[in-house]
């Protein structure tokens, strides 16, 4: 089978997970078109820019995304090939996995209830034909939720994004261990709101728990979108579009937590093939 699927992988300073990051693509049971290397490490653009930079070298008809420090499953380009030759789809975002603090190797996939609040370039593959229409990243994201973009704007364009768990990628080392806090982060949440806040309703409840609130995090979020960030360029929220926006994510955050406890979480992700 030949292959219709280029990969970009966009990396910076981190050599020794690259090259495991290739070797798995070397091992593929079908090798990509070709795959788009992007080191961001001297100029440090960020991952957007360089997504830019490595799809539009390419020319095969399916784009996927794969992160430096990610492992694809040896039957990943197959799998991401096989999504969109048998089914009618703009995108795809398939599962990853990770390695827990005891060495276990676990799931870390968005929870099924989550509809919007998604997409990691870690795994995501897009028709060629759509990133032109899109235009690519927006590249005023640094660090952050360029991705979640990125997917919202293939949706908003007609075109559907699904849900593939047999493309499959592993993140060896445990997500979230070392703590990590976005340097582009809430300026990015601002982005996100103004691509669409109807959507950016299920993110912002999501943010929303016992514990955001009582360690003071979800008000500081909350006064944080209201405050002109560095760079400037990006349009706070106004008094009205907060109010509005956090009266619809408590409603959503009630409506989960009463399912949740009725009925339990939904057993399909959205939009699954």
């Amino acid at each position: 089978m030949e292959s219709e699927v280029d990969v970009v992988v966009p990396t910076f300073r981190r050599p020794e997970a690259l090259e495991a990051c290739l070797k798995s693509l070397a091992d593929q049971t079908i090798a990509p078109a070709s795959i788009e290397v992007v080191d961001d490490s001297e100029t440090d653009y960020g991952p957007g820019i360089s997504r830019n930079i490595g799809w539009r070298r390419g020319s095969a008809r399916i784009v996927a995304f794969l992160d430096d420090d990610c492992i694809a499953d040896a039957c990943w380009i197959e799998e991401v090939q096989k999504a969109f030759a048998q089914n009618d789809i703009g995108g795809m975002e398939g599962g990853i996995t990770t390695t827990s603090e005891s060495g276990e190797v676990v799931e870390f996939n968005p929870p099924s209830r989550i509809r919007w609040d998604r997409f990691k370039t870690a795994n995501l593959a897009i028709r060629r034909d759509i990133l032109v229409e899109i235009g690519g990243f927006d590249e005023r994201y640094f660090l952050h939720r360029e991705d979640t973009d990125l997917a919202w704007r293939v949706i908003d364009a007609g075109h559907k994004m699904a849900w593939a768990p047999r493309c499959v990628v592993h993140h060896p080392e445990p997500i979230g261990i070392h703590g990590a806090v976005y340097g582009a982060f809430p300026r990015s949440e601002q982005l996100l709101y103004h691509c669409n806040p109807r959507k950016y309703v299920e993110s912002a409840a999501a943010k929303i728990s016992f514990k955001s609130v009582k360690n003071g995090k979800l008000w500081k979020l909350q006064k944080a979108l209201r405050t002109t960030q560095t760079p400037s360029d990006v349009e706070p929220l106004s008094r009205v579009q907060s109010w509005s926006l956090w009266f619809k994510a408590w409603a959503l955050a009630v409506y989960w937590l009463v399912r949740r406890n009725t009925l339990g979480e939904p057993r399909n992700q959205p939009n699954s093939i």
